[in-house]
């Protein structure tokens, strides 16, 4: 019987230590729980945090592509405003081209009547002699 009771005590202490072992490991899981706690608090930031950042993505594609159109829209403005503009150009050099042939034609007939006044006179003295 000794041997059964030695084996009886030998299995008792390694008993005792698997339970000291396992009452260890269940303070260190404690203490891990305690620690990991946060993480859980730090992994919903983080993803608040990550949802945020493609909301501030998506605006900013969006502002984008509104930029884009906007520039569009302001170019065939300005296209359609140079249009204007050459063709008012054109109207205004035309009438000025116009205006300055009148003016020189009369001024040329002004001139004409000026330099032939010796002729004018000598036609009315003609006439007035008969």
């Amino acid at each position: 019987m000794s041997d059964l009771s030695n084996k009886d005590a030998e299995q008792d202490s390694k008993l005792a230590v698997l339970e000291s072992k396992i009452e260890s490991f269940r303070e260190r899981i404690y203490a891990l729980e305690a620690e990991t706690s946060g993480v859980s608090v730090i992994d919903s930031t983080l993803e608040n945090a990550i949802r945020r950042i493609e909301m501030v993505h998506s605006r900013i594609d969006k502002t984008e592509e509104k930029l884009k159109t906007l520039d569009n829209e302001l170019r065939g403005r300005i296209r359609k405003n140079e249009m204007w503009i050459a063709g008012a150009g054109a109207i205004i050099a035309a009438a000025t081209t116009i205006i300055g042939i009148v003016v020189s034609v009369e001024s040329q007939e002004i001139r004409h009547g000026i330099d032939d006044t010796t002729q004018q006179e000598i036609v009315l003295q003609l006439q007035g002699n008969s």
